[in-house]
Protein backbone atom coordinates (compact mmCIF):
# COMPACT_ATOMS: atom_id res chain seq x y z
CA UNK A 1 0.00 0.00 0.00
CA UNK A 2 1.68 3.44 -1.00
CA UNK A 3 0.71 6.46 0.92
CA UNK A 4 -1.94 7.92 -1.83
CA UNK A 5 -3.72 4.13 -1.08
CA UNK A 6 -3.71 4.99 2.82
CA UNK A 7 -4.31 8.19 3.12
CA UNK A 8 -7.42 7.65 0.79
CA UNK A 9 -9.12 5.00 2.83
CA UNK A 10 -8.67 7.04 5.36
CA UNK A 11 -10.26 10.04 4.51
CA UNK A 12 -12.81 8.00 3.57
CA UNK A 13 -13.42 6.78 6.76
CA UNK A 14 -13.23 9.79 8.97
CA UNK A 15 -13.24 12.57 6.54
CA UNK A 16 -10.83 15.73 7.20
CA UNK A 17 -13.14 18.11 9.21
CA UNK A 18 -11.20 17.35 12.47
CA UNK A 19 -8.10 18.66 14.23
CA UNK A 20 -6.52 15.26 13.57
CA UNK A 21 -7.61 14.75 10.13
CA UNK A 22 -7.32 17.88 8.36
CA UNK A 23 -4.27 18.23 6.18
CA UNK A 24 -4.00 14.68 6.59
CA UNK A 25 -2.34 13.75 3.72
CA UNK A 26 0.86 16.33 4.08
CA UNK A 27 1.23 15.20 7.44
CA UNK A 28 1.70 11.54 7.05
CA UNK A 29 4.56 12.36 3.82
CA UNK A 30 5.98 14.95 6.80
CA UNK A 31 5.77 12.11 9.49
CA UNK A 32 7.25 9.23 7.47
CA UNK A 33 10.24 11.41 6.73
CA UNK A 34 11.61 11.47 10.52
CA UNK A 35 13.32 8.25 8.98
CA UNK A 36 15.15 7.37 6.75
CA UNK A 37 15.22 4.18 7.07
CA UNK A 38 12.57 2.91 4.14
CA UNK A 39 11.94 -0.46 5.92
CA UNK A 40 10.70 1.34 9.38
CA UNK A 41 8.29 3.98 6.91
CA UNK A 42 6.76 0.90 5.30
CA UNK A 43 5.81 -0.94 8.60
CA UNK A 44 4.71 2.49 9.59
CA UNK A 45 2.59 3.31 6.78
CA UNK A 46 1.33 -0.13 7.40
CA UNK A 47 0.40 0.61 10.52
CA UNK A 48 -1.27 4.03 9.80
CA UNK A 49 -3.61 1.86 7.37
CA UNK A 50 -5.02 0.48 10.45
CA UNK A 51 -5.30 3.41 13.00
CA UNK A 52 -8.74 4.02 14.56
CA UNK A 53 -10.01 6.93 14.80
CA UNK A 54 -13.08 7.85 16.57
CA UNK A 55 -14.60 11.09 15.34
CA UNK A 56 -16.37 13.42 17.66
CA UNK A 57 -19.59 12.71 15.70
CA UNK A 58 -19.25 8.88 16.45
CA UNK A 59 -18.09 9.55 19.93
CA UNK A 60 -21.13 11.26 20.74
CA UNK A 61 -23.41 8.65 19.20
CA UNK A 62 -21.90 6.16 21.14
CA UNK A 63 -22.49 8.49 24.56
CA UNK A 64 -26.07 8.99 23.38
CA UNK A 65 -26.42 5.43 23.36
CA UNK A 66 -24.67 4.71 26.84
CA UNK A 67 -25.75 7.14 28.61
CA UNK A 68 -30.18 6.69 27.36
CA UNK A 69 -28.47 2.37 28.34
CA UNK A 70 -28.23 4.07 31.86
CA UNK A 71 -31.63 5.79 32.23
CA UNK A 72 -33.44 3.07 31.08
CA UNK A 73 -31.92 0.70 33.62
CA UNK A 74 -31.72 3.19 36.58
CA UNK A 75 -33.57 5.57 38.39
CA UNK A 76 -32.96 8.59 37.80
CA UNK A 77 -32.95 10.17 41.26
CA UNK A 78 -30.68 8.10 42.53
CA UNK A 79 -28.01 8.84 39.55
CA UNK A 80 -24.78 10.75 39.57
CA UNK A 81 -22.35 11.39 36.58
CA UNK A 82 -19.01 12.18 37.64
CA UNK A 83 -15.93 12.85 35.64
CA UNK A 84 -12.91 9.92 36.56
CA UNK A 85 -10.70 13.17 37.77
CA UNK A 86 -7.38 12.15 39.36
CA UNK A 87 -6.84 12.96 43.63
CA UNK A 88 -4.59 15.46 42.28
CA UNK A 89 -7.63 17.22 40.28
CA UNK A 90 -6.06 17.11 37.10
CA UNK A 91 -8.48 16.97 34.24
CA UNK A 92 -8.23 14.00 32.31
CA UNK A 93 -9.62 12.29 29.19
CA UNK A 94 -13.00 11.55 31.70
CA UNK A 95 -13.49 15.16 31.98
CA UNK A 96 -13.42 15.45 28.17
CA UNK A 97 -15.95 12.95 27.36
CA UNK A 98 -17.96 14.55 30.30
CA UNK A 99 -17.98 17.89 28.01
CA UNK A 100 -19.14 15.92 25.33
CA UNK A 101 -22.32 14.46 27.10
CA UNK A 102 -22.70 17.77 28.51
CA UNK A 103 -23.40 18.67 24.70
CA UNK A 104 -25.09 15.35 23.80
CA UNK A 105 -27.84 15.77 26.30
CA UNK A 106 -28.56 19.72 24.87
CA UNK A 107 -28.63 18.66 21.78
CA UNK A 108 -31.04 16.04 22.43
CA UNK A 109 -33.34 17.40 24.77
CA UNK A 110 -31.92 14.65 27.46
CA UNK A 111 -34.11 15.27 30.92
CA UNK A 112 -31.60 15.02 33.72
CA UNK A 113 -31.55 16.79 37.06
CA UNK A 114 -29.87 19.90 37.21
CA UNK A 115 -27.49 18.13 39.89
CA UNK A 116 -27.31 15.03 37.65
CA UNK A 117 -23.64 15.72 36.77
CA UNK A 118 -21.43 16.61 39.34
CA UNK A 119 -17.72 17.84 39.47
CA UNK A 120 -16.21 15.51 42.18
CA UNK A 121 -16.99 12.77 44.48
CA UNK A 122 -17.11 15.29 47.38
CA UNK A 123 -20.48 17.01 46.15
CA UNK A 124 -22.52 13.69 45.71
CA UNK A 125 -25.45 13.38 48.24
CA UNK A 126 -26.15 10.98 50.48
CA UNK A 127 -29.13 9.72 48.86
CA UNK A 128 -27.61 9.06 45.50
CA UNK A 129 -26.65 5.11 45.07
CA UNK A 130 -25.46 5.07 41.78
CA UNK A 131 -22.24 6.02 40.19
CA UNK A 132 -21.55 6.82 36.62
CA UNK A 133 -18.09 7.53 34.62
CA UNK A 134 -17.80 8.28 31.08
CA UNK A 135 -13.93 7.99 29.92
CA UNK A 136 -12.82 7.03 25.95
CA UNK A 137 -10.47 4.07 27.25
CA UNK A 138 -8.97 1.96 29.83
CA UNK A 139 -5.01 1.01 27.85
CA UNK A 140 -3.43 -1.01 30.78
CA UNK A 141 -6.07 -0.63 33.43
CA UNK A 142 -3.98 1.14 36.08
CA UNK A 143 -5.81 4.91 35.79
CA UNK A 144 -9.44 2.86 36.66
CA UNK A 145 -7.62 0.87 40.16
CA UNK A 146 -5.96 3.62 41.20
CA UNK A 147 -8.99 5.24 40.83
CA UNK A 148 -11.31 3.22 42.98
CA UNK A 149 -8.82 2.62 45.19
CA UNK A 150 -8.25 5.74 46.24
CA UNK A 151 -11.86 6.85 46.68
CA UNK A 152 -13.16 3.92 48.13
CA UNK A 153 -14.87 5.55 51.10
CA UNK A 154 -16.71 7.48 49.10
CA UNK A 155 -17.67 4.64 46.94
CA UNK A 156 -18.21 1.60 49.22
CA UNK A 157 -22.35 0.98 49.44
CA UNK A 158 -22.93 2.41 45.91
CA UNK A 159 -23.17 0.26 42.47
CA UNK A 160 -20.28 1.81 40.35
CA UNK A 161 -21.05 2.09 36.14
CA UNK A 162 -17.93 3.12 34.38
CA UNK A 163 -18.69 3.10 30.51
CA UNK A 164 -15.90 3.21 28.08
CA UNK A 165 -15.39 3.50 24.23
CA UNK A 166 -12.49 1.39 24.04
CA UNK A 167 -10.58 -1.20 26.55
CA UNK A 168 -7.80 -3.33 25.66
CA UNK A 169 -7.30 -7.05 27.06
CA UNK A 170 -4.62 -6.15 29.70
CA UNK A 171 -6.67 -3.35 31.39
CA UNK A 172 -9.94 -5.48 31.94
CA UNK A 173 -7.54 -8.51 33.24
CA UNK A 174 -5.83 -6.13 35.43
CA UNK A 175 -9.61 -4.52 36.89
CA UNK A 176 -11.26 -7.97 36.81
CA UNK A 177 -8.46 -9.26 39.31
CA UNK A 178 -8.31 -6.05 41.65
CA UNK A 179 -12.28 -6.07 41.89
CA UNK A 180 -11.64 -9.72 42.93
CA UNK A 181 -9.79 -8.84 46.12
CA UNK A 182 -12.57 -5.78 46.59
CA UNK A 183 -15.68 -7.37 47.11
CA UNK A 184 -17.17 -4.25 48.97
CA UNK A 185 -16.87 -2.50 45.81
CA UNK A 186 -19.79 -2.86 42.90
CA UNK A 187 -18.23 -2.52 40.14
CA UNK A 188 -19.24 -2.95 36.25
CA UNK A 189 -17.26 -1.30 33.62
CA UNK A 190 -19.10 -1.79 30.28
CA UNK A 191 -16.96 -0.99 26.86
CA UNK A 192 -17.97 -0.40 22.94
CA UNK A 193 -14.63 -2.06 21.71
CA UNK A 194 -11.95 -4.12 23.23
CA UNK A 195 -8.44 -4.07 21.37
CA UNK A 196 -5.22 -6.14 22.11
CA UNK A 197 -1.50 -5.27 21.41
CA UNK A 198 -0.97 -4.31 17.32
CA UNK A 199 1.87 -6.87 17.00
CA UNK A 200 0.56 -9.78 18.74
CA UNK A 201 -0.94 -12.24 16.27
CA UNK A 202 -0.54 -10.17 13.59
CA UNK A 203 -0.88 -11.36 10.03
CA UNK A 204 1.35 -9.39 8.37
CA UNK A 205 3.54 -7.86 10.88
CA UNK A 206 5.61 -9.96 12.92
CA UNK A 207 8.78 -9.86 15.84
CA UNK A 208 11.17 -8.35 13.56
CA UNK A 209 8.80 -5.39 12.55
CA UNK A 210 8.26 -4.63 16.24
CA UNK A 211 11.67 -4.50 16.72
CA UNK A 212 12.34 -2.12 14.26
CA UNK A 213 9.40 -0.23 15.29
CA UNK A 214 10.53 -0.46 19.15
CA UNK A 215 14.37 0.64 17.89
CA UNK A 216 13.08 3.18 16.47
CA UNK A 217 11.22 4.71 19.17
CA UNK A 218 14.20 4.20 21.44
CA UNK A 219 15.81 7.07 19.14
CA UNK A 220 12.95 9.20 19.97
CA UNK A 221 12.70 8.77 23.87
CA UNK A 222 15.72 6.87 24.77
CA UNK A 223 15.95 3.49 25.99
CA UNK A 224 13.40 1.89 28.37
CA UNK A 225 11.27 5.23 28.23
CA UNK A 226 7.67 4.04 29.43
CA UNK A 227 6.41 5.17 25.73
CA UNK A 228 8.13 2.98 24.14
CA UNK A 229 5.46 1.56 21.79
CA UNK A 230 2.92 3.21 23.87
CA UNK A 231 2.66 3.60 27.27
CA UNK A 232 3.94 0.75 29.12
CA UNK A 233 4.06 -1.67 26.05
CA UNK A 234 0.23 -1.39 24.93
CA UNK A 235 0.83 -1.20 21.25
CA UNK A 236 -2.21 0.33 20.34
CA UNK A 237 -3.68 2.79 16.95
CA UNK A 238 -6.16 4.31 18.58
CA UNK A 239 -7.31 8.05 18.11
CA UNK A 240 -10.24 9.89 19.43
CA UNK A 241 -10.92 13.86 18.11
CA UNK A 242 -10.40 15.14 21.96
CA UNK A 243 -7.34 13.61 22.04
CA UNK A 244 -4.37 10.75 21.31
CA UNK A 245 -4.41 8.51 24.62
CA UNK A 246 -0.80 7.29 25.57
CA UNK A 247 -1.27 3.77 25.03
CA UNK A 248 -1.09 4.23 21.11
CA UNK A 249 2.13 3.96 19.32
CA UNK A 250 4.33 6.78 20.21
CA UNK A 251 5.83 7.44 16.82
CA UNK A 252 2.06 8.03 16.02
CA UNK A 253 1.90 11.32 18.74
CA UNK A 254 5.49 12.29 19.80
CA UNK A 255 6.07 16.08 19.12
CA UNK A 256 8.82 18.23 20.28
CA UNK A 257 6.93 19.93 23.63
CA UNK A 258 7.32 15.74 24.71
CA UNK A 259 10.94 15.45 26.94
CA UNK A 260 12.31 13.37 24.68
CA UNK A 261 15.37 12.71 22.60
CA UNK A 262 14.21 14.21 19.10
CA UNK A 263 14.62 17.69 19.20
CA UNK A 264 13.29 18.18 15.45
CA UNK A 265 10.14 15.79 14.99
CA UNK A 266 6.94 16.08 12.30
CA UNK A 267 4.01 14.94 14.37
CA UNK A 268 1.46 13.36 13.09
CA UNK A 269 -1.54 13.44 15.38
CA UNK A 270 0.16 15.21 18.76
CA UNK A 271 -1.34 14.16 22.10
CA UNK A 272 -2.50 17.08 24.64
CA UNK A 273 -0.88 16.89 28.35
CA UNK A 274 -1.80 19.11 31.12
CA UNK A 275 1.48 20.42 31.53
CA UNK A 276 2.52 20.81 35.62
CA UNK A 277 3.46 24.31 36.58
CA UNK A 278 6.88 25.04 38.00
CA UNK A 279 6.23 26.51 41.23
CA UNK A 280 8.67 28.54 41.25
CA UNK A 281 8.07 29.89 38.06
CA UNK A 282 4.56 30.19 39.46
CA UNK A 283 4.92 32.55 42.00
CA UNK A 284 7.39 34.30 40.58
CA UNK A 285 4.20 35.13 37.50
CA UNK A 286 1.87 35.48 40.60
CA UNK A 287 4.41 38.21 42.32
CA UNK A 288 4.53 40.11 38.70
CA UNK A 289 0.65 40.54 38.60
CA UNK A 290 0.36 41.89 42.31
CA UNK A 291 2.60 44.16 41.40
CA UNK A 292 0.94 45.52 38.16
CA UNK A 293 -2.13 45.72 39.88
CA UNK A 294 -0.67 47.95 42.08
CA UNK A 295 1.47 50.09 40.20
CA UNK A 296 4.53 48.07 39.59
CA UNK A 297 6.56 47.81 36.70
Amino acid sequence: MNINEAVGVFIEKYGQEERYTKDIESKVVSWLENTNLEEVKEILLHLFSEFIFFTKLEIKEMLKRQLEDVLDSEILENICIIPMVSKGGIANSSFDLTMLLKEVIKENDIELYKDTIKVGLNQIDADISTLVFFDDISGTGGTIVTFLRENKSYLIGKKIIIRLIVITETAKKIIDEYLVTQTELDVKVIAEYKYDKIFKDHKFLNDSHKKLINDFEETIWGKGNQNIMGFRDSQLLIGFSHNIPNNTISSFWYHTDFSGKREEWNSLFKRYTQLRRNKKNTRSKQNLSVKRKSGGK
